[in-house]
């Protein structure tokens, strides 16, 4: 690595996090207090990232970012997060202002398979207007990290409409139930009604443990059909799952008696009602 790719890999993050350190303890007279002083950091940022700074060469870090040639500015990145190392703002900012570098993080998050990068590129992709919905349905069904998986699902439930065919097609292939769950997900923001989806919230409500999650997702999607198969569960449920499933009845429109269940020897319910004393 030569002397100007090292200066690309300098955690600019510390350097102004020393610099704001320093700052404050210069005018800390001037501020009531260290929130105060955090009311001002936007602009104390912008100073120091329009200031030389000797560590640079005597530019400022806003024109050495804006220096750097586009096609170098994906593998900038990568390195970037390569071990303890973390892109920082500046370089971040550059990408997200460069729509043609789109297809690039595209095409590095479908290739990619560590979490820190797969996130900052995933961020990166929305910062610049997101991708087409087929990405996302592509990139949860990938052996990658949740977190990864749990964004591409949110950027889903926002054109959940779009995608509804094709997430119902898939559920309907595959009886894997953490598979079933990324596809109900973005299905419950759908316009409640639609036959396919209740049976897919049904079938998981039948086979997935985690029956509080599931219930949730019920209450979301918000068809009044599913308090029939959740009263049921009131009986046998613990407190958390109780909860969760009290929650979704009363927001389909059902109701449930606080007292429905004693509880009284329950972990969760000894917990919460001793700490309400």
């Amino acid at each position: 690595m030569d002397n100007k790719q090292q200066l690309y890999y300098i955690d600019f993050d510390k350097l102004f996090e020393n610099y704001a350190d320093k700052y404050y303890r210069m005018h800390e007279s001037e501020y009531g207090s260290p929130d105060e002083f955090a009311v001002d950091l936007d602009k104390i940022y912008h100073v120091w990232a329009t200031s030389p700074q000797e560590v640079i060469g005597g530019i400022s870090p806003s024109e050495f970012f804006n220096r750097i040639p586009n096609e170098e500015l994906i593998d900038i990145l990568k390195g970037s997060c390569v071990g303890d190392n973390n892109p920082n703002s500046l370089l971040f900012d550059r990408i997200a202002t460069e729509p043609s570098l789109l297809d690039d993080l595209i095409e590095l998050a479908r290739t990619s398979s560590d979490e820190k990068l797969l996130l900052v590129v995933l961020s990166l992709i929305k910062e610049l207007g997101g991708a087409d919905p087929g990405f996302y349905i592509e990139m949860i069904d990938r052996d990658i990290d949740a977190a990864p998986k749990d964004e591409c699902i949110e950027a889903l439930c926002d054109n959940a409409e779009a995608v509804k065919e094709e997430l119902l097609e898939r559920a309907q292939k595959t009886d894997d139930i953490g598979a079933m769950e990324r596809y109900a997900e973005p299905l419950t923001f759908c316009e409640p009604g639609d036959d396919r989806i209740l049976s897919l919230l049904r079938s998981l409500l039948s086979n997935d443990p985690n029956i509080a999650y599931v219930a949730a997702l019920m209450g979301r999607y918000g068809d009044a059909r599913a308090c029939d198969d959740l009263y049921p569960l009131l009986d046998t449920c613990d407190y958390a799952e109780f909860l969760e499933i009290r929650n979704a009845i009363e927001f389909l429109g059902g109701s449930v008696d606080e007292h429905y269940r004693d509880f009284s020897q329950d972990p969760l319910y000894q917990a919460i009602k001793g700490n309400n004393r």
